[in-house]
């Protein structure tokens, strides 16, 4: 993400202490920023138009570079451990100790809609790619789940037989070429 000044810019979140923020560090110069606080302890992170989405305890927040929180998104359920943004500026995301729930997305009006019927347990980290696939990890069975966008389906494409063990996230290179765990 570029800043005023063209500089990429990282972000990162604390668990570790009773403080809830995240950290932006300029990575050209490897120099941490200013701190953002943020409503609760917070797991998904990710950048919509210039703000900052983070997940928390059944919600995701919207907060402005500054700190100030623009918007609450009511997802129910559990903890969102992970955010992606969509073609249309919606968010995909994960909750991985929720049970079964099919994939979801939610509206920045704060629509949630279900984007599959089939059901899922233990997603761990969701991310789109540019024509509207999602890709997502299934934790404790190790598997990686494509959602295709063409024909609304949901296919297994790697396995613990892949070599895929208990993985956290997946990350796409810019690209969008390769998928890393």
């Amino acid at each position: 993400m570029g800043d005023s000044y063209g500089r990429r810019q990282e972000y990162s979140m604390d668990h570790t202490s009773n403080m809830k923020f995240i950290q932006t560090v300029d990575i050209a110069t490897m120099k941490k920023e200013q701190l953002i606080k943020v409503p609760e302890q917070c797991y998904g992170i990710a950048i919509i138009d210039d703000q900052i989405a983070v997940g928390g305890y059944g919600k995701i927040y919207i907060i402005s570079k500054t700190g100030d929180l623009k918007k609450t998104l009511d997802v129910g359920g559990r903890t969102v451990h992970s955010i992606s943004v969509g073609q249309n500026n919606q968010f995909y995301f994960a909750q991985a100790d929720m049970g079964k729930s099919t994939l979801k997305s939610v509206g920045l009006d704060g629509t949630v809609t279900s984007v599959s019927a089939e059901e899922t347990q233990g997603v761990i980290a969701v991310k789109g790619d540019r024509i509207g696939n999602v890709y997502f990890l299934v934790y404790q069975a190790s598997n990686l789940k494509l959602f295709s966008f063409e024909d609304k389906s949901i296919k297994t494409i790697l396995t613990t037989t892949d070599g895929l063990n208990t993985p956290y996230d997946l990350a796409f290179s810019k690209d969008f070429s390769k998928l890393s765990f």
